[in-house]
């Protein structure tokens, strides 16, 4: 069966084709230096100064006032517009706006235009304060901020539906071919067609067997990559790795992409991006980014919140101390091994609320355990001191666990941190409660304290993971407040 050439429609022969025989390439905007990206950055400028003035007029008509008789003089207001568009510009080009790539793509990034719009207005309102310009009309500025992201919105949406027209047309398109009509490859294909904007041609299929759209075999593809002016050549899973080295190494010469498709896991891998390990390339098939700026948070409120009760609890701790000390042998501070977070094992510091031997009394006291699973709870535990009962009661003891925090062992909330003998006795399924630093309050003590379940205190730590927020852990702190000035501790 022989291979049928594809036929040629007037925008891909002329001026797109550059040579039949050997390169036959395409040239795309992106790729010809037409400057484009500097037009844009000059349409950018314009569009924030024309905000600026048409924002400035606009004040001027709603307060009733001439021009000449509002607030800011022309010459400041033509420097606080200038250093706006420059910061614009400067901003936008950070995020690679005026790149030739995406500038004629056919799907605008939103949320670039949106984060360089933030970074310099919030630059341009610095550099305001900074310059000591309480001239500057609110109004205005607000107005200049609101004009100049709606036309640097609608540029581009005008730049977009241009380049859908154009892709409909076949002007700059790349023609595709794929080796392996397997599973994988008409995957591949069928998002391709369901993705105008990708600007994409599917031109048909290298395989052994024939298939519908099939152009022949392997052993003839550098013909068919000719006859069909393919631009990309994409190779599916269980293609021959010689196959792919040699046409790798001649496609350099013909100027023609290869790339290979990774095995898509039924369909899982498809929308996954492609990171990298050192100079390892990974392909991402879930990934779970950290939230940064929230446990930036999280971390400065655990500073401030210790910081809060070293100045707050000062003299409470010293009569704690004090009062243990009287009240019974043994050290002021009891030091006991915990697991944290990913299973790390960490000292964590209480007031001694117990006599010095109560670890070793621990086991023969297990028949007398009050809670179920893995934990180990006695109301009235023979080992509690007289000082130690009260402590207990309001949540003193717990005061020491400041310098857990300190140290990073510990958070002001989050699941509370467990011995290494109940550690032992998880089911894989409690594990999960360790994704997260541990910390000295959490919703199960707010919310199920007195609940002698593990399984709910389980579940309420999941929960609290689950769900986390910055306005969680105050809620819970709140809360903590008020349980522990009723003495809701045992």
């Amino acid at each position: 069966m022989s291979a049928t050439p594809k036929i040629i429609t007037e925008h891909e022969k002329f001026p797109e084709v550059s040579h039949f025989g050997t390169a036959h390439h395409q040239r795309l905007p992106h790729e010809n230096g037409s400057g484009v990206g500097v037009a844009f950055a000059l349409v950018d400028a314009v569009t924030v100064l024309g905000s600026g003035f048409l924002a400035y007029l606009l004040r001027a008509l709603f307060l009733g006032v001439s021009v000449s008789d509002s607030q800011m003089p022309r010459l400041r207001l033509l420097g606080f517009l200038v250093c706006y568009a420059i910061l614009t510009v400067t901003c936008n080009a950070a995020q690679n706006i005026y790149s030739e790539r995406v500038l004629h793509s056919a799907q605008i990034s939103r949320v670039r235009i949106l984060k360089s719009f933030l970074l310099s207005s919030m630059l341009t309102i610095i550099v305001i304060f900074l310059a000591h310009e309480s001239s500057v009309p609110r109004l205005a500025f607000g107005g200049t901020l609101l004009f100049s992201l709606t036309g640097l919105l609608a540029s581009r949406y005008l730049m977009q539906q241009h380049n859908l027209k154009r892709i409909e047309r076949g002007i700059g398109t790349r023609h595709v071919l794929i080796v392996g009509a397997g599973a994988v490859g008409q995957a591949f294909q069928r998002y391709l067609e369901s993705q105008p904007y990708l600007a994409r041609t599917f031109c048909g299929y290298v395989d052994h067997a024939p298939c519908q759209e099939w152009l022949g075999v392997p052993e003839d593809l550098q013909r068919i990559i000719r006859d069909n002016f393919i631009d990309e050549v994409y190779f599916s899973p269980g293609s021959s790795r010689e196959l792919v080295m040699k046409i790798a190494t001649e496609a350099r010469e013909e100027r023609v992409g290869v790339s290979v498709i990774p095995d898509l896991y039924g369909g899982l891998a498809i929308g996954a991006t492609m990171s990298y390990i050192g100079a390892v390339p990974i392909l991402e098939l879930n990934r779970q980014p950290i939230p940064a700026f929230g446990l930036f948070l999280k971390r400065v409120m655990d500073w401030a919140m210790t910081v809060a009760i070293l100045i707050v609890a000062a003299p409470i701790m010293i009569l704690t101390a004090l009062a243990i000390k009287i009240d019974s042998k043994g050290p002021i501070l009891y030091r006991g091994w915990r697991v944290g977070r990913k299973g790390r094992k960490f000292l964590c510091y209480k007031f001694r609320t117990m006599e010095d031997n109560a670890d070793a009394r621990k086991d023969s006291l297990r028949q007398m355990n009050e809670r179920s699973g893995a934990t180990f709870k006695i109301v009235n535990d023979p080992r509690i001191t007289r000082v130690g009962r009260f402590l207990r009661k309001f949540s003193i003891d717990e005061l020491p666990q400041v310098l857990n925090v300190i140290k990073g062992d510990m958070s002001m909330v989050g699941p509370r941190p467990h011995p290494l003998d109940d550690f032992e006795r998880y089911n894989l399924q409690h594990l999960r409660r360790l994704d997260v630093t541990p910390g000295l309050t959490g919703l199960w003590q707010v919310t199920a304290r007195s609940d002698p379940s593990f399984e709910t205190n389980v579940l309420l730590d999941l929960e609290y993971i689950e769900n986390w927020s910055i306005f969680l852990d105050v809620k819970i702190l709140l809360k903590t407040v008020s349980e522990v000035l009723r003495g809701s501790g045992y």
